[in-house]
């Protein structure tokens, strides 16, 4: 939480603090509206700087956007591998670009953009196809990344194409969830395949696919994973944590163990890395 919603709550813990604040409000308003013409007032602009750049993105003023935005611009959670991993992906990297195709970056659970816009700091050659289910979400999404080299899906991801419904545990925009059956609103499900199957190989090559998908990891690994094991880097957020009992990253271990990867932890994200790949993979460009 940052000095702003602090301020806030501290307004919002007495009955003095809610009227000061209401009184204030009007005046707030104004200065955002001078300081960045054309942004609403419920929402923030902020600036970060990374990779010696400085980017721009648009957010609520909600907790759940302020930790979205931290972990990727502050804690660094998606800057992993480091040591002979890292140098192992960014010479990968370095050989997709030298064989004239665009590293394919998939980012699932991209929720308003902080990590589409970090990826693309990193990884500033790469293609991106970011996906997030709940509309709020997606639109900030498509706000702030309408001009990368990114391709934006309103839909959750799964084991297979079909359909499923959103569910909102009343835990903030980080927390949504896709789940079988109702009560919420129904949304397109799409598979990795049925993905890849619009970005061929002629153009792209599989280089790192991001899951925060809080839990639906579990329908994902049950499937097939061999379209999942073109990437050789896979960055995941476990949700047992979130769902005790229900066995959520287990299909993932299997997955990870079966194929031969390495493992590596940041902070609550884990990082599956095929560094000792088969000659003629399809991660290893020619």
């Amino acid at each position: 939480m940052n000095l702003q919603s602090e301020t806030v709550e501290i307004l919002n813990s007495t009955p003095i603090g809610r009227r000061l604040r209401q009184a204030i409000r009007p005046a707030v308003h104004l200065v955002r509206r001078i300081a960045h013409p054309g942004v609403p007032p419920n929402l923030q602009l902020s600036r970060l700087t990374c990779a010696s750049k400085t980017v721009a993105i648009l957010h609520r003023r909600t907790f759940a956007d302020y930790t979205a935005i931290r972990q990727c611009f502050v804690d660094g959670q998606y800057d992993l591998p480091n040591g002979a991993h890292g140098a192992f992906l960014n010479d990968l990297y370095q050989r997709i670009l030298s064989s004239g195709r665009k590293p394919l970056i998939v980012d699932c659970g991209s929720n308003i953009g902080a990590s589409v816009l970090w990826f693309n700091t990193r990884y500033p050659d790469a293609h991106i196809l970011a996906i997030e289910p709940a509309p709020d979400n997606f639109d900030l999404l498509r706000q702030n990344c309408a001009r990368l080299d990114a391709d934006l899906r309103q839909a959750g991801i799964a084991a297979e194409d079909g359909f499923a419904y959103l569910s909102d545990p009343g835990e903030g925009s980080l927390a949504y969830r896709t789940i079988p059956a109702g009560p919420g609103a129904e949304l397109s499900m799409v598979s990795l395949s049925t993905l890849l199957a619009a970005k061929p190989s002629t153009a792209y090559v599989p280089f790192l696919l991001k899951l925060d998908i809080e839990g639906a990891e579990k329908n994902l690994f049950d499937g097939d994973c061999a379209t999942i094991n073109q990437f050789p880097l896979i960055i995941m957020e476990p949700h047992d944590w979130l769902l005790p009992g229900q066995l959520t990253s287990l299909g993932f271990f299997r997955f990870h163990a079966a194929a031969g990867r390495e493992l590596v932890v940041n902070h609550e994200n884990i990082a599956s890395i095929a560094c000792h790949a088969p000659s003629g993979n399809a991660y290893l460009p020619g």
